[in-house]
């Protein structure tokens, strides 16, 4: 679809060239794991909250009692069930977001400018940019100036002027004007490929584990102490060691919460759902125990969680001050 822009100084590339750079560096667009359902619900059963089901399911294999360990393997099961199922839900749901929001560019090839889908975007790749477009790569302008708006990147809540040389990042947003830029990253190597990969891996205990971790640590403790006392009278009274290891083990079960982690799973899930009927999506059950046990949330990223405009909700004038005069300070400035 031809556009009637001015070609500018800078020349774009050839066809061939553009299908011998997208072989090479990949589409412009960030790379995701692929879906693999098997294998995302055994890893269910790896991590710091499956492990105590586990044990204790061990230590009730080890005692002989089947009852005992045929429950604790069906709430391993069902947590993992449960939890695989909630996310799955909500990739989709992004993935079809996703779908939704398809960039388009204006793209120089072959001498004509086209229409083109951002992920066809390569380095090299002559851009034209106008007010409302979304930038597709990081790019530098060759021809005019823009004021784009990088909040959703930087924070920043007004827009800012990029003339020549200067670099524009993608997925920023052009306000106003128009010009011509140059492509010099795409997909994982842009500046907002970049950060979406640090936040991909970022990795921290939830406030679950945590909570869990420390309810543990104390019955550890408590039921260590007793099972030393329980050894060293069974020591002074002679009684045969086998016949107090099963007690002792009784008690190393006592300190795991077996079923906390089955209550908090089932907890979350509802609680997922009526977040979704608000119009809150969840990507990970653990989400609503972390944003639950916030008591300050303190946020500086203007465009990402607010409106990326500035608002005045209230004046706190020092003494001998009165908000008429805190006002008239501000004109007068």
């Amino acid at each position: 679809m031809a556009a009637t822009v001015s070609a500018p100084r800078s020349v774009g590339l050839t066809s061939a060239e553009a299908h011998r750079l997208l072989a090479e560096v990949g589409p412009n667009a960030i790379p995701e794991a692929p879906s693999r359902p098997f294998r995302d619900l055994v890893r269910r059963f790896w991590g710091p909250v499956p492990w105590m089901l586990e044990v204790a399911l061990a230590l009730e294999i080890l005692l002989q009692k089947v009852p005992e360990a045929v429950i604790l393997g069906a709430l391993l099961i069902f947590n993992a069930v449960l939890s695989e199922v909630q996310e799955h839900r909500a990739r989709l749901a992004l993935d079809l977001l996703r779908r939704r929001l398809h960039v388009m560019a204006r793209v120089l090839r072959d001498g004509t400018w086209s229409s083109l889908s951002a992920e066809e975007v390569v380095p090299g790749d002559l851009l034209h940019l106008k007010a409302g477009d979304v930038v597709p790569a990081d790019c530098e302008v060759v021809e005019a100036e823009v004021e784009v708006d990088q909040s959703t990147l930087t924070g920043e809540s007004e827009p800012v002027v990029r003339g020549i040389g200067s670099t524009l990042y993608s997925s920023s947003i052009v306000r106003r004007g128009a010009a011509s830029a140059k492509v010099t990253a795409t997909g994982a190597r842009s500046y907002f490929g970049k950060t979406a990969d640090l936040v991909r891996t970022a990795r921290s205990l939830s406030h679950l584990e945590t909570l869990l971790f420390g309810i543990v640590r104390y019955l550890v403790v408590l039921d260590t102490l007793m099972a030393v006392a329980v050894l060293t009278v069974a020591a002074f009274r002679g009684t045969p060691l086998m016949e107090v290891v099963p007690f002792v083990l009784i008690l190393l079960i006592a300190s795991v919460p077996v079923a906390m982690p089955a209550n908090f799973t089932i907890a979350n899930a509802l609680e997922s759902r009526r977040l979704v009927e608000r119009g809150v999506l969840v990507t990970g059950l653990t989400a609503v125990q972390d944003a639950a046990s916030m008591d300050l949330l303190f946020i500086d990223k203007t465009g990402t969680l607010t409106e990326g405009r500035e608002t005045v909700q209230a004046l706190s004038p020092f003494p001998g001050m009165t908000e008429a005069g805190l006002l008239s300070l501000d004109n007068a400035t």
